[in-house]
């Protein structure tokens, strides 16, 4: 399960955890805001380092894997 550390991905993947189904939740960051011609320490958004987070502490507190990339 792609999940952003927002509400509505978390949701869905306790839905299914929930639900019986094997949840592995995934969150990736695709992009470098210093090569897209942004400053390199400007994270906002979805996918910054607190968003990563949010998602492994929800997969965590639920019991299925999580991993970021």
């Amino acid at each position: 399960m792609a999940m952003s550390g927002g509400i509505d991905s978390t949701v869905a993947a306790l839905m299914l955890h929930n639900e019986g189904y094997e949840v592995v939740g995934i969150t990736m960051k695709t992009w470098d805001y210093a090569t897209s011609g942004g400053k390199s320490n400007k994270e906002t958004g979805c996918c910054n380092i607190d968003s990563f987070n949010d998602a492994r502490m929800a997969a965590v507190q639920h019991g299925f894997a999580f991993f970021a990339a």
